[in-house]
């Protein structure tokens, strides 16, 4: 004959074995539901991948080469788009934004006039990117992903300052100064980050005048927008 104890405990077993049956039917029902709704999401994907409409990866020029953190390629970019004369079409717009970001000067009334170079050499430097017109010059350092070499902002603020009405830009991703230039140079570097390129080109884009279909320099700088807010933003 059962104790109490020992009945209690048989019941207690049987109500526990009857738990983790409902538990085990439970857990069952939710897999079969989970493994229902995956084979429809994996439907839903062949169906997406057969119209086209599943993509990923980047969609702009630099991202689809391998090139977004070339410093390279981002100031034959740059420099393009501070030449007026670029097929952009923007005119002076983009280089004008440029020069009040970095200087309470007032603009060049002959702003038109200016023109851009790359990896211009000074003594033993060497600039990234020059722009020059009358009675100014724009020095830029651009940086992504290299450090700086050994008294770079240093040396081209001796080589480059005798230029008329001289503006040094050190540009970098997050807008940080530049750790080599010292005394004067720290002063006259202005620090500008890749996204402040990225406002200034969105905002010129957004004010720039309708360009024929054609034009294929509006779609350049467009391009170039998007890589900028995808790798800098």
């Amino acid at each position: 004959m059962q104790t109490s104890a020992e009945s209690q405990f048989v019941d207690l077993s049987a109500e526990w074995a009857s738990i983790l049956i409902v538990e085990r039917q439970e857990r069952e029902a939710k897999v079969r539901d989970w493994e229902l709704r995956f084979l429809e999401l994996r439907a839903e994907q062949d169906a997406l991948l057969r119209d086209g409409k599943w993509r990923d990866g980047a969609c702009d020029t630099l991202g689809v080469i391998g090139a977004s953190r070339r410093e390279a390629f981002h100031s034959s970019l740059l420099a393009w788009l501070l030449d007026p004369r670029g097929r952009h079409g923007f005119g002076v717009a983009f280089l004008a934004s440029f020069f009040r970001r970095c200087t309470a000067t007032p603009l060049a009334a002959d702003l038109h006039r200016a023109r851009s170079a790359l990896e211009v050499s000074r003594g033993d430097t060497r600039a990234d990117i020059v722009v020059t017109g009358p009675g100014f010059s724009i020095v830029i350092e651009n940086k992504v992903d290299a450090g700086e070499q050994f008294q770079q902002c240093d040396r081209i603020y001796h080589h480059f300052g005798l230029e008329p009405g001289s503006i040094f830009v050190f540009l970098s991703p997050t807008g940080r100064a530049p750790e080599t230039a010292t005394g004067r140079a720290h002063d006259a570097f202005v620090s500008l980050s890749h996204s402040d390129i990225a406002s200034i080109l969105r905002n010129v884009l957004r004010d720039a005048p309708a360009t024929p279909v054609n034009d294929r320099g509006r779609e350049v700088a467009h391009d170039y927008l998007a890589t900028l807010e995808r790798e800098f933003q």
